[in-house]
């Protein structure tokens, strides 16, 4: 498993701040932020206004309309990124993203984790081993 590649590739498909956790020497644990450009902002507040009856900005309109449109724009970006990854250096991941709030949605926390094919263990078991 080629970890610079991983990380390289990562870095070139909007993902910042990535930040390689120790955690063992078969495992590459990765925490990583995707960050929403403009025109991602402006589609998430164009899908609330049109879906909600509630006023813009206001707590159920972040919460039922805007962030959850948000979390699965990157869920659905990462999750492309990180399977093109897979498939190139045939490796096995998994990745969580933790929820946003409606002061820092911005961009999107994820934490990614790579290990050879049938050596990784469920990401849940590696969160609470790094007590994450």
């Amino acid at each position: 498993m080629d970890k610079s590649a991983i990380i390289k590739v990562l870095g070139e498909n909007n993902l910042s701040s990535i930040v390689e956790l120790p955690y063992n020497e078969e495992t590459l644990v990765l925490r990583l932020f995707y960050e929403f450009d403009n025109d991602e902002i402006k589609a998430a507040k164009a899908y609330s206004n049109d879906e909600s009856e509630d006023e813009e900005n206001s707590d159920e309109w972040y919460e039922e309309y805007f962030l959850p449109y948000l979390n699965d724009l990157a869920v659905d970006n990462v999750g492309e990124i990180i399977e093109e990854i897979m498939d190139k250096q045939n490796i096995d991941s998994q990745f969580v993203s933790y929820e946003m709030d409606e002061e820092e949605h911005s961009c999107n926390e994820f934490i990614a984790a790579f290990s050879e094919k049938g050596k990784l263990k469920e990401i849940e078991e590696i969160l609470e081993e790094l007590e994450l």
